[in-house]
């Protein structure tokens, strides 16, 4: 004789283990900001519109040619500590988004972090010899975007650039386990 007690509690179990799986994660790593600037939230943006804008369009060369230049530092590439270009890019599509807003190295012996995401740390140092060094976001963002450009190796990226017109202030893109 069939019993309908043990099929409902199967049922049950199922139904239960069905609830129990958690919600699908975003498949894009979080983008922090630096200390002092402003949130996602704030700018109603998440990490995944940021992933998903991707990378400037073509036209923005000219800018990599005419600007990200200072008299007063030469780029640098390396590959000892490099991260992943899509999140490099991540953090650059966040600086643009915040573009003139101050980004400010007040301690010229400390580096400033301006973003974190993935492998990806952002940072902004002071080589000015003044006590604090400050360029818009987007200045910063167009240093990072000659290094993203120049700096890539099989989509692994390292180096350094001043801010544009600034060459008080570089920055740099690293992997975070490096820093």
């Amino acid at each position: 004789m069939f019993t309908r007690i043990p099929v409902l509690a199967a049922l049950s179990v199922f139904a239960t283990a069905v609830v129990a799986v958690p919600a699908a994660t975003s498949s894009v790593p979080e983008v922090i900001p630096g200390p002092g600037l402003p949130s996602l939230e704030s700018l109603n943006l998440t990490s995944a519109d940021l992933y998903a804008m991707g990378p400037p369009p073509a036209a923005s060369e000219y800018l990599l040619l005419v600007g990200a230049r200072s008299a007063d530092y030469t780029a640098v590439c390396q590959t000892y500590s490099t991260a992943a270009v899509n999140d490099v890019i991540a953090c650059f599509n966040y600086l643009v988004s915040i573009g003139n807003n101050a980004c400010a190295v007040t301690n010229p012996d400390l580096i400033t972090w301006f973003c974190e995401s993935g492998t990806a740390a952002i940072s902004g140092s002071n080589t000015s010899g003044q006590p604090t060094v400050s360029s818009t976001c987007y200045d910063v963002a167009l240093g990072l975007q000659w290094v993203f450009t120049y700096c890539n190796v099989d989509g692994q990226v390292g180096g350094s650039q001043a801010a544009n017109g600034n060459g008080g202030l570089i920055v740099a893109a690293d992997n975070i386990s490096w820093m």
